[in-house]
């Protein structure tokens, strides 16, 4: 099956967990991250954390796209890159709770 994704529709497949999520992840493989093709941004912050509030999403997985994210030279992070990290970065943060996850997004609207 051939990858008909863009780079930036791949990228942001990736960011929204639209159901093109899975072929994005395969499509990126072949893309370069020597520049900024997303700007990540609270809205799409609070989109995602919506998601996980609403059950759509799993921690585990919030806590993966995070890490993948903050790892990724073709994304713009600097919006949210101390939310980033803690969502990242649980073991130094404390674990992730939908408690913590409504924090976080009282915290950035």
């Amino acid at each position: 099956m051939v990858n008909s994704l863009s780079h930036l529709d791949a990228l942001t497949a990736v960011v929204r967990f639209t159901e093109q999520q899975e072929s994005a992840y395969s499509a990126l493989i072949h893309f370069a991250q020597d520049k900024v093709v997303y700007t990540l941004t609270r809205e799409d912050l609070a989109y995602v954390l919506q998601r996980v509030l609403s059950l759509d999403i799993a921690i585990d997985e919030l806590e993966l796209w995070a890490g993948l994210l903050e790892i990724r030279g073709d994304i713009d992070h600097r919006q949210i890159e101390g939310a980033l990290y803690a969502l990242a970065n649980p073991e130094q943060m404390g674990s992730l709770t939908l408690e913590k996850v409504r924090t976080l997004q009282t915290l950035i609207e």
